[in-house]
């Protein structure tokens, strides 16, 4: 059912490119409903931190959450295209613009 409102959701789309945010895609098999994967990249400390902060959880809690995904190797081995997030908020914006570039570009080559 929700693959169903997935795929209706992309089928409605009139973007030029439509971004499917699954936080566990690789782990629900879900990246064949995707032409191209976009992972969010952190280095592990830096994600337990900010889990930790952002939620107000225990340590030992986020490691248990991270313990049930797939590891960050296999994640980047899915991705198509990264997007390093271990800097600040700043330094992700030209990432950003360079990678919806991309997307328009490949866009326009496949329409």
């Amino acid at each position: 059912m929700i693959r169903q409102q997935m795929q209706q959701r992309l089928n409605a789309s009139t973007s030029p490119y439509t971004l499917l945010v699954v936080p566990l895609l690789i782990e629900n098999g879900l990246q064949s409903m995707a032409d191209r994967v976009l992972v969010v990249d952190v280095a592990a400390d830096t994600q337990i931190y900010r889990t930790m902060t952002r939620d107000g959880v225990p340590e030992q809690q986020v490691r248990s959450i991270l313990k049930a995904q797939v590891d960050r190797d296999t994640r980047l081995m899915h991705a198509d295209d990264v997007i390093d997030n271990n800097t600040d908020n700043a330094q992700l914006l030209p990432q950003v613009t360079q990678l919806h570039q991309k997307y328009l570009a490949l866009c326009g080559k496949n329409r």
